[in-house]
């Protein structure tokens, strides 16, 4: 009979860091330009959607992070590099 079993703990899954390059406008700043602005997102903690990391992105790195989106009906998933123009 085992009493005191012990289990190694999983190792930490490898990063897939993603590199989202989204394009930002302020257009009621008269003085921004357009600008593209780059995330770089492990895609081992966020959802295989794009939603998901946008929303990543906007809750943990930049809240000013603004953009439409329509209730997940879309299948885009991250298997690609993105380029997301907003």
């Amino acid at each position: 009979m085992v009493r005191h079993a012990q289990t190694a703990a999983a190792p930490a899954p490898e990063p897939r860091i993603k590199k989202f390059q989204i394009y930002r406008w302020d257009p009621d700043s008269a003085g921004n330009k357009p600008r593209m602005q780059t995330y770089d997102i492990d895609l081992n903690s966020c959802g295989p959607m794009v939603l998901d990391a946008l929303i990543k992105i906007k809750n943990e790195i930049d809240p000013t992070l603004t953009f439409r989106r329509s209730c997940r009906e879309g299948k885009s998933q991250l298997k690609k590099s993105l380029h997301i123009v907003m």
